[in-house]
């Protein structure tokens, strides 16, 4: 008896066994048909904020979990040396900008003097010819005088006086004329000197071209200095968390030393693992949702963004060891919205992919495409 009762009561806990499956598998909760159910921690797309100059923090505002909006300041660093070259290359600056507007005032003045100046010279040379001509006339008169009134003395038809008078004339005549004769060779010298007016002025051009580049090299060079000091303030790029803070007030940082991380709360993630055998029915772009205890009664909008192209073990996070062993592939489903932020990295996460959905889509646009 005792041999016959062990093989029925086998037979009743198997039965037992059976039914508590079939139980299981009618209860309501468990995932529709064509859903896929994963779990996982939300992640965000981390974002590292460096200096690009060296500085000492001087003010820290932020800290570790506060939220910030697009340009907050995060840091501020101070480098006196830097402020010192600022202020000496503007000082530079300014001082070529105004030697350089005195050059083209110069340049206007005497683009509007060349003109005059010559037209000035030639009527002097004009004048001075005319003197010259008279001089001429005169000198050839005077010793005209002379000659005849010294023969005229010499029949005694004439005093000596009147001949020693015009003899004198005649002398101061000539050097008279010769006077006229060098004004009139020193006017026309003024005039070509004034004529060559334009090669100042093609000079002083010259002088503003080679002026106007050292301004514009000393304003770069200024613009330059700006650009770094600016660089002085660390503003946020986006709008999200602080997630860790690696400097203190006082600290000496140099260029690309870490400072702070940020994470982007509208573009959050949720990363979930996908067992082989059912990677072929997940595709990009499928709908899905993330659930999170926080909010258990709203469900947030996610899509497949990204599905790894390779196969790995389970990650070490899952509890037991038979499970770690199962090759699944990496599944990133990027939530659509996060209203008010209340989705924060490091949450874990249920994750529930509408294959099924995606499946009849594809199959309805394959029957429209076949002939």
């Amino acid at each position: 008896m005792p041999r016959k009762i062990i093989p029925l009561a086998l037979a009743a806990i198997v039965g037992v066994a059976l039914a508590g499956v079939l139980t299981l598998r009618l209860l309501p909760g468990g995932p529709p048909a064509g859903v896929i159910e994963a779990s996982g921690r939300i992640e965000g797309r981390i974002t590292q904020i460096t200096p690009k100059v060296s500085g000492t923090v001087a003010e820290l505002p932020v800290d570790e979990g506060q939220s910030v909006t697009t340009g907050a300041l995060l840091a501020r660093l101070e480098e006196m040396t830097l402020l010192d070259r600022q202020r000496s290359a503007r000082a530079q600056a300014v001082a070529l900008e105004h030697q350089l507007a005195s050059q083209r005032i110069d340049y206007e003045v005497a683009q509007q003097e060349l003109p005059l100046r010559i037209d000035q010279a030639r009527a002097t040379l004009t004048e001075a010819r005319a003197r010259l001509a008279a001089a001429h006339a005169d000198r050839s008169q005077a010793v005209t005088d002379a000659d005849r009134l010294t023969t005229l003395a010499k029949r005694q038809l004439a005093s000596p006086q009147q001949a020693e008078t015009a003899q004198l004339r005649a002398e101061l005549a000539t050097k008279t004329e010769l006077a006229a004769l060098a004004a009139v060779s020193a006017a026309d010298k003024a005039l070509e000197l004034s004529r060559l007016g334009d090669r100042r002025l093609a000079a002083l051009d010259e002088g503003i071209a080679a002026m106007t580049q050292q301004v514009e090299q000393a304003l770069a060079r200024s613009d330059e200095l700006d650009t770094q000091v600016s660089y002085l303030d660390i503003p946020s790029p986006l709008a999200g968390v602080v997630l860790t803070r690696s400097v203190e007030l006082g600290e000496q940082v140099t260029p690309g030393s870490p400072l702070f991380s940020l994470v982007d709360l509208n573009r959050l993630y949720l990363k979930v693992y996908v067992p082989e055998p059912l990677i072929g029915r997940v595709a990009l772009g499928q709908r899905a949702q993330v659930r999170v205890d926080s909010y258990p009664d709203r469900a947030f909008p996610a899509k497949v963004t990204r599905i790894a192209t390779a196969a790995e073990f389970t990650p070490k996070n899952v509890e037991t060891k038979e499970e770690r062993v199962k090759l699944v592939f990496a599944v990133e489903l990027s939530l659509t919205e996060n209203p008010g932020g209340v989705l924060k990295p490091g949450m874990p996460a249920d994750g529930r992919i509408d294959a099924g959905a995606q499946e009849q889509d594809q199959g309805a646009g394959e029957a429209v495409h076949t002939p």
